[in-house]
């Protein structure tokens, strides 16, 4: 957001909710912001605007066309050409930042039972 030259308060509101980016948690979009995107070459090419939904996660993707974008071109191919080696560091990447981010929340919510476990035995101690 910030390279795209892009505020805190270029973003609108948002409903949505993103289910199964991060196994096991849900993320809220701090915002959402409508960009031009330009599809093609320098002989064909097309202007759409797209809104994008704006989070706050570490993350190797920079961004994931969803189904309302997609719907756009229903009727033409989508070609998206990049560096394999570099897609299947991301997707590793991607993956590996999944998984820290399930172990971290495994981890509070057994810290909160910990606690939890020892206030209520603390009261049932008199000493």
């Amino acid at each position: 957001m910030t390279k795209l030259g892009l505020e805190a308060n270029d973003l609108e509101p948002t409903r949505t909710i993103f289910h199964g980016i991060v196994p096991g948690l849900s993320c809220c979009p701090i915002g959402r912001v409508r960009l031009d995107i330009l599809f093609g070459d320098s002989s064909h090419f097309r202007r759409e605007p797209i809104w994008f939904e704006v989070v706050d996660l570490s993350s190797e993707y920079h961004a994931l066309l969803g189904r309302p974008a997609l719907a756009k071109f229903m009727a033409g191919l989508i070609t998206v050409t990049a560096d394999y080696r570099k897609s299947l560091d991301c997707a590793q990447d991607g993956a590996k930042l999944a998984e820290s981010l399930v172990v971290a929340k495994e981890q509070r919510q057994l810290d909160r039972i910990v606690a939890l476990a020892q206030e209520a035995s603390g009261r049932a101690d008199p000493d």
